[in-house]
């Protein structure tokens, strides 16, 4: 960055104009943080969370009155998954004579420019981990209802939890789905709720206990197939550095600011058992 003057206007309206659309775009788009488990680590010193990762328990066995129990040999082996926090950020240059010049308020379009970017990235990090799992579906194959029900079917099978199940899938491969729930072109029957959500919102709706959202964070490749997931939280896991932060700093020579937005954080698997990729068409 550019080690000029600073005029003071960094801490006035351009400034709160940038922070404020930049922390409510990525706070409101970053959806996958919501749908893992977070560990805060804001304030603490270190970048790396460890967290622990009990086995199950060993089958239970009837006990003869007056029986001492031991210690379960299998809770005594214990690991750790490390996930540790890296620093994301972008920078943008804003220069005066677009700030008087233009008829909308350039801060609140920048932060939101801003926000949005780190909000993907953070998406990504996660969506990035769907490889890590086992499979249902296949490339260039429809994700049907069908599809998810196998999958829901394969961590029950495992004794994962069902309550809390989410699926995340591309838009495309959300595509078939929808049409379904609105019988556009299909035989299923769809709920007037679950037509309803397909129609108007990102929460597509609940099939086989598990809550379907779509993303445009899972990366399509060359064979127009992309790799969605179902998963419990507790098979992600995201460590919180620091949050969104906006910084501005003058540039007098270019007469005008260097914003930057950064924040910090790690995504990793802890348990892959407790999720499965669903591989699928991406194509319209």
């Amino acid at each position: 960055m550019a080690n000029e003057i600073d005029t003071g206007v960094a801490n006035g309206e351009l400034y709160e104009n940038i922070s404020q659309a930049a922390n409510y775009t990525f706070q409101e788009n970053a959806m996958l943080r919501n749908l893992v488990t977070m560990y805060d680590m804001t304030g603490t010193p270190g970048l790396t969370a460890s967290i622990p990762v009990w086995p199950a328990a060993s089958a239970v066995t009837a006990l003869s009155a007056g029986a001492d129990l031991s210690n379960d040999s299998a809770l005594a082996s214990v690991t750790a998954v490390d996930i540790t926090a890296v620093e994301y950020g972008n920078m943008s240059t804003i220069q005066d004579i677009v700030v008087e010049a233009s008829p909308s308020d350039v801060g609140a379009d920048v932060g939101r420019q801003l926000g949005g970017a780190l909000a993907s990235a953070m998406d990504v990090s996660v969506t990035a981990l769907f490889t890590n799992f086992g499979e249902v579906g296949a490339a260039g194959a429809e994700v049907t209802v069908e599809t998810l029900m196998k999958a829901a079917a394969t961590l029950r099978s495992a004794s994962v939890p069902m309550q809390g199940l989410v699926a995340v899938l591309h838009p495309f491969q959300a595509f078939n789905l929808k049409k379904a729930f609105l019988n556009a072109g299909g035989t299923f029957g769809a709920s007037p709720d679950a037509a309803n959500n397909a129609a108007r919102e990102y929460f597509i709706g609940r099939i086989a206990g598990i809550d379907v959202f779509e993303s445009a964070s899972p990366v399509i490749d060359s064979s127009d197939d992309t790799i969605g997931a179902v998963f419990h939280p507790a098979a992600i896991g995201m460590a919180l550095k620091r949050d969104l932060r906006i910084a501005l700093q003058r540039d007098e020579s270019l007469r005008g600011f260097e914003v930057v937005a950064s924040a910090a954080w790690g995504a990793g698997v802890i348990d892959a058992t407790k999720g499965v990729k669903i591989t699928g068409d991406a194509a319209l």
